[in-house]
């Protein structure tokens, strides 16, 4: 039986998760989360798209796109099969990289988009990777929660132009520098610039200023309810 095609109209965002076949490990070393963040790059400039959030773990990835011109399946196609491809040819592998075809859940509001940004972020909390999201590399919080300065798809830390005051400037470069010149995050990596599709516009609309105040609280408040759930799902089951 065929698979039905999936809808799409332009401006939908979806919460889109591609895995390693059998749950195997797609990302090996740090150049190959590098190498997939390029082919999101390279993707952009045939097939735009915003993408909202992400989140790269070892056997599989989240993302947080919005379609603009292209369904997403053209964009999927071209990023899962550059990235299998170069994977192949790297690793001297063949056959499939990725299991299945990746799944895509429509987001149907706006606090979908602020819960499934939130569940996207707590993805190294849940695989007990770290206990802070923002200490994980390769995901987009770190530009959620650091000043709007360094949270730019261009990389020029130090502009300020913006709506803050001269002393609220002085402020944000201080926190930049101190964050741009901290020991790297985890063994090897350190903050980076976003794909150039990344944009915080979308959910800094449903956000009080400032974003990096008010976005950790939310995505902390949604990590300890999902634990509460969990916690309340086990008790549950142990009362049966």
């Amino acid at each position: 039986m065929p698979r039905p095609r999936r809808q799409w109209f332009p401006g939908a965002i979806y919460h889109v998760i591609s895995r390693g076949v059998s749950r195997s490990p797609i990302f090996l070393h740090e150049k190959d989360y590098e190498k997939f963040l390029s082919i999101l790059n390279n993707t952009l400039h045939y097939s735009p798209f915003n993408l909202h959030a992400y989140c790269l773990m070892s056997n599989h990835y989240h993302l947080l796109l919005g379609t603009k011109k292209d369904p997403l399946m053209k964009i999927m196609h071209a990023v899962n099969g550059a990235y299998a491809s170069w994977f192949n040819k790297k690793y001297d592998h063949s056959g499939h990289v990725f299991q299945s075809r990746y799944t895509a859940s429509p987001v149907p509001s706006d606090y979908a988009m602020m819960t499934v940004s939130a569940y996207i972020h707590n993805n190294p909390r849940t695989a007990n990777i770290t206990s802070n999201p923002e200490d994980y590399p390769w995901s987009s919080y770190q530009y959620y929660c650091i000043p709007d300065i360094i949270a730019e798809r261009n990389p020029k830390p130090f502009d300020t132009a913006s709506t803050t005051t001269p002393g609220e400037e002085t402020a944000y470069a201080m926190e930049a520098l101190s964050r741009l010149h901290s020991p790297p995050i985890l063994p090897g990596c350190a903050p980076r610039s976003p794909p150039h599709a990344f944009t915080t516009d979308r959910l800094r609309q449903l956000f009080p200023t400032p974003l990096h105040h008010y976005y950790p609280r939310f995505t902390e408040r949604e990590w300890k309810l999902r634990v509460l759930q969990k916690s309340a799902l086990l008790t549950k089951k142990q009362e049966e």
